[in-house]
């Protein structure tokens, strides 16, 4: 009998656990409606404003910052694969200088023209150029090029604003940041003391620190947006965009400390797709390309607009302001964001092609793209104060994103095997993941950037800005977190948890329906004869709010769990008064109000989704329960 060996199953073929699969899921619908949804929609819009002035400085900076990631890709290949060809010093020292460079054009710009800059004695800089404005004198100040000087390139070729120095000393900043931890964490890297629970700890804490800044922020911006406001003339001073660069910082300090050990095991795996990615992907195809766009544009629409008599291509608002009042039609913009969608659906059609042979190449293209589209997020919006700080809390979460999802895929996050989850587990699965679904619409709906009217994602904003999408990303982000629990600790739930959950689901659900609906009136100073229909459905939520958190407590008292019984009433009793605090300032808030009685059943949910019972108890203790609801 002819005995034949059986084929190695690889890594991608195994069976993969829930978990993986989730995370996996969730990095590929962000991949998709980040690069296919809003980058095409962000290049319509500002190839067909008024004037090119938005075009061009936002292909600059997409192309600066392609060709920084290009050159810190290079800088990854020349110091870790296998060892260093140039001393790791020489590329500190370039990103010290060019940090230096950076810090010194954001202060500029920062200083402004009416201030004076402490390290040249000089008034600051304007931000954009070419400029032409007034100083605070009436003094008339025309900013490169100026009118009678000799210029290697006539002043034709340069659309006025055309340059966001803050946009440029922003990207210096970042890439010359990047360079020098990456050669400060090379000797470490290669000697192997970056690994273990060092590593772990320094990513946790950078991540969990960077994620508490980012809700603080929001939390302060949403409530007490006053408390950003140094001067009164400004929703966000220097100092708040320096919390908020320090939290982007961390996320991506983070990410760099995780990834790089795994990319100098893995060699063969990662580094052909670093180069790829990095240096031919980002440097070549759209660092290059982009800066040839924004040399080039200007002096292409002005001669287009010479030959295209029926404005097809190019339109301009201004007969007596040629070429600076043009730009390109709508229909150009659509020919344009099918080439940007073209490329980007591309990429992501391939990206799933290779994912069963070169899984790695793909999880670092899709690492290196969140990370730039997150970082260009920040970098296109810096010249509006609440779009420049928007920007970085949208570019810290993209980062985190990232980071979470190449975890995810990598063999160290998930060693164990995968198991059958049944038909309630699958429904658990979906249902998590239409969560997160719903959580990221809320993230993205949180920006108020120049472009929202093009974002694939419509969002009309409240009351400061951001009250209906922060509320949604709490809502469904707990909400994804209590379906995850329920998955993670595989053990059946008794009729008691199943009724106290469901009862507290519904209370949640009137809750925010009567909250919708809105309070116009104060029952408890008007009496009940101001009753209305919001206050109605919003009493019967939390008649169903006390019934679920006595069963939770019931079950708890039952099962003689002290502790849970302590976690169900203290979080309760504190939600409670938190609710009485805000309730008697000057100017309440009745979102906070609403807010304190969803908090109030946080405890009994926990309960539900991981406490003891004391029926199911006894029977595992006899051998008679089952090990995991989800398989009956």
């Amino acid at each position: 009998m002819q005995v034949s060996a059986a084929a190695p199953i690889r890594e991608h073929e195994k069976p993969m656990s829930w978990a993986r699969a989730v995370l996996i899921a969730t990095g590929f619908f962000f991949l998709t409606a980040i690069l296919i949804g809003q980058l095409p929609s962000y290049i319509f819009t500002i190839s067909t404003l008024a004037t090119l002035a938005r075009f061009e400085q936002g292909t600059l900076a997409l192309s600066l910052l392609a060709i920084g990631f290009g050159v810190i890709a290079l800088e990854i290949a020349f110091l870790y694969d296998p060892k260093p060809l140039i001393p790791w010093p020489l590329f500190a020292l370039v990103g010290a200088g060019i940090t230096a460079i950076g810090a010194f054009f954001v202060y500029q710009v920062m200083v402004g023209i009416s201030g004076t800059s402490v390290i040249t004695g000089k008034p600051g800089w304007f931000e954009f150029l070419p400029g032409d404005i007034r100083n605070p004198a009436g003094a008339h100040i025309r900013y490169w090029p100026v009118d009678g000087q000799a210029y290697l390139f006539h002043q034709a070729w340069f659309q006025p604003g055309s340059i966001d120095i803050a946009a440029v000393g922003y990207i210096a900043l970042l890439i010359g940041l990047g360079m020098f931890f990456i050669a400060v964490l090379n000797p470490f890297v290669l000697s192997g003391r970056l690994v273990g629970p060092t590593r772990d700890l320094i990513v946790r804490f950078s991540l969990g620190l960077s994620f508490v800044i980012i809700a603080l922020y929001l939390s302060i911006l949403t409530f007490t947006p006053e408390t950003l406001q140094p001067k009164g003339d400004t929703l966000h001073g220097p100092a708040g965009n320096v919390v908020l660069f320090f939290a982007l910082g961390l996320a991506l300090f983070g990410t760099i400390v995780w990834l790089l050990p795994v990319m100098t095991t893995n060699r063969q795996r990662f580094m052909p797709a670093n180069y790829l990615h990095g240096v031919v992907g980002l440097l070549g195809f759209v660092g290059v390309p982009l800066l040839i766009v924004w040399a080039l544009v200007y002096p292409v629409v002005n001669f287009v607009h010479g030959i295209d008599s029926n404005q097809v291509w190019v339109q301009c608002s201004q007969k007596t302001e040629i070429p600076t009042s043009c730009s390109f039609t709508p229909f150009t913009g659509y020919i344009i964001c099918a080439i940007v969608f073209s490329m980007t659906f591309g990429l992501l059609i391939a990206g799933l092609f290779f994912w069963s042979s070169r899984r790695d190449m793909v999880v670092l293209g899709g690492t290196y793209g969140l990370i730039y589209v997150a970082l260009a997020a920040t970098v296109v919006h810096v010249d509006d104060p609440l779009q420049l700080a928007i920007g970085m809390i949208i570019a810290t979460s993209i980062v985190i994103v990232a980071f979470v999802w190449t975890w995810g895929t990598q063999r160290e996050f998930a060693p164990t095997s995968a198991q059958q989850l049944g038909c309630t587990g699958q429904w658990l699965v979906l249902g998590t993941l239409l969560l997160i679904y719903l959580f990221g619409f809320a993230v993205f709906s949180l920006p108020s950037f120049f472009e929202i009217e093009a974002l694939a994602l419509v969002y009309l904003p409240g009351a400061n800005l951001l009250h209906d999408a922060f509320w949604g990303l709490l809502l469904m982000g707990g909400l994804a977190g209590f379906q995850m629990t329920l998955l993670i600790r595989r053990k059946p739930m008794s009729n008691l948890r199943k009724f106290a959950m469901w009862t507290m689901l519904v209370a949640v659900a009137l809750m925010m329906v009567g909250a919708i609906q809105g309070f116009h009136n104060n029952v408890l100073d008007q009496g009940i004869n101001a009753m209305e229909g919001g206050h109605a459905v919003f009493v019967a939520g939390i008649c169903f709010e006390i019934v679920g958190i006595a069963t939770c407590l019931y079950g708890a008292w039952r099962a003689s769990s002290i502790p849970w019984m302590v976690a169900i009433g203290a979080l309760a009793l504190v939600a409670l008064a938190f609710g009485i605090v805000i309730y008697n300032l000057p100017n309440p808030y009745p979102e906070l109000i609403v807010a304190a009685f969803i908090v109030a059943m946080v405890g009994a949910f926990a309960y539900t989704a991981a406490g003891p019972d004391e029926e199911l108890e006894y029977a595992e203790a006899n051998g008679g329960a089952e090990s995991f609801v989800v398989t009956r």
